[in-house]
């Protein structure tokens, strides 16, 4: 069963923007017009999204943009792919984030890395709710925490057998490596997708470094 098609939920123009971009600087700009082609995206085709923070883009592009991935370099390649995206997504759009980034940073200075990287989380759970219609929450157990995706972009109109949240575990990848001041990293891993039929998508982080 193909996932919701989430007809009246919209993401930022910059946030696709930034895809579009960190994509641009992976695969080329040809490789950009390929991917927007397939996808059935050709009107961003040198008129990406602008640059403001309007709801603009429909999640069904974002889902389009997924597929064009998965279908032009199959799964393992479109994994690759959206993480590395979503790592630089993050990374470009770091500016972008302004009050959200400061107040987590400055959250993260005090305690155990465990909970800096908690409140971190929350305050990024936060922003994302905020400032798109995707819905996201955050909860934890002894050995992870559990980034829960609601309402899910990624998933839109699309069915798979495997998750296909990769952007997300990009994008969390690269909030721990600009949260954290420290040379470790984390285990991020999709274990429900709502595009193979689950209630909601949920990505992993383990809290043992790797």
């Amino acid at each position: 069963m193909a996932g919701p098609a989430n007809e009246d939920k919209f993401y930022p123009n910059r946030w696709v923007r930034i895809i579009l971009i960190a994509t641009e600087e992976i695969v080329g700009k040809n490789g950009v017009n390929a991917l927007l082609n397939m996808g059935g995206l050709s009107n961003y085709i040198d008129n990406y999204p602008a640059d403001n923070m309007k709801k603009e883009v429909p999640f069904a592009h974002v889902g389009q943009l997924q597929q064009a991935f998965w279908d032009m370099y199959g799964a393992r390649g479109a994994r690759a792919f959206a993480v590395r995206a979503g790592k630089k997504t993050f990374n470009d759009g770091l500016d972008s984030f302004g009050s959200v980034a400061t107040a987590a940073r400055a959250a993260m200075k005090i305690g155990s890395l465990e909970r800096r990287i908690g409140l971190g989380l929350q305050f990024f759970a936060k922003f994302f709710n905020q400032v798109s219609d995707q819905e996201v929450s955050l909860t934890d157990d002894d050995k992870s925490w559990y980034w829960s995706i609601l309402v899910c972009p990624m998933c839109t109109n699309r069915d798979t057998d495997s998750p296909v949240c990769h952007l997300a575990v990009g994008v969390l990848q690269g909030a721990l490596e600009n949260f954290v001041d420290s040379d470790k990293r984390f285990n991020v891993s999709p274990t429900h997708c709502i595009g193979q039929g689950d209630a909601q998508g949920i990505v992993a982080i383990d809290k043992e470094p790797l």
